[in-house]
């Protein structure tokens, strides 16, 4: 079904929700894990010249290695094949162009219900990536009262994939 799965992962309690779900699909599958940590920087960051804008940018991508780090190490736990990649951009751009590159079948992110005036000051983000994506799109959904994905340790991926994926009755 899937042989390569791209995973965008930036360390929150919604891209470990994505995580969780990405690799249970890949166990199920035999796929490709690739593991994608973004470094999204404002314009006036980039722009700067001055040796603090450097330093911002440079710790920030370290910031973002240490995640993708420790992503990888958690879908290597479960005995998952994957590739991390670590890129900067925007976010959609960034996610569009990978799963060209790694032939995704699946473009796996984590999403987290906003409420009140919080909405409104959001980007479309959502219908921007389903336009320009040409893979299937799963989006995993984190819902008041899941338990808190943050607190998991690298052990709520167990450390053996399922033989395989259960046949629906």
């Amino acid at each position: 079904m899937y042989q390569s799965i791209l995973l965008a992962y930036d360390g929150t309690r919604e891209s470990r929700l994505a995580l969780r779900e990405g690799a249970d699909l890949a166990a199920c599958c035999g796929a490709c894990t690739h593991l994608l940590a973004i470094v999204h920087l404002p314009p006036s960051v980039l722009g700067g010249e001055s040796m603090a804008a450097g330093g911002a940018v440079a710790g920030e991508i370290s910031r973002f290695q240490d995640i993708l780090d420790e992503g990888i190490a958690r879908l290597k736990n479960r005995g998952l094949r994957c590739e991390g990649h670590l890129e900067q951009g925007d976010p959609i751009d960034v996610i569009v162009r990978m799963a060209e590159a790694v032939h995704a079948d699946l473009v796996v992110l984590g999403y987290h219900r906003r409420r009140g005036i919080e909405k409104w000051w959001r980007s479309p983000t959502s219908a921007q990536i389903v336009e320009r994506l040409s893979t299937s799109l799963l989006v995993a959904v984190r819902h008041e009262g899941s338990p808190p994905m943050d607190t998991a340790s690298p052990t709520d991926l167990p450390d053996h994939p399922e033989p395989g994926c259960p046949m629906p009755s």
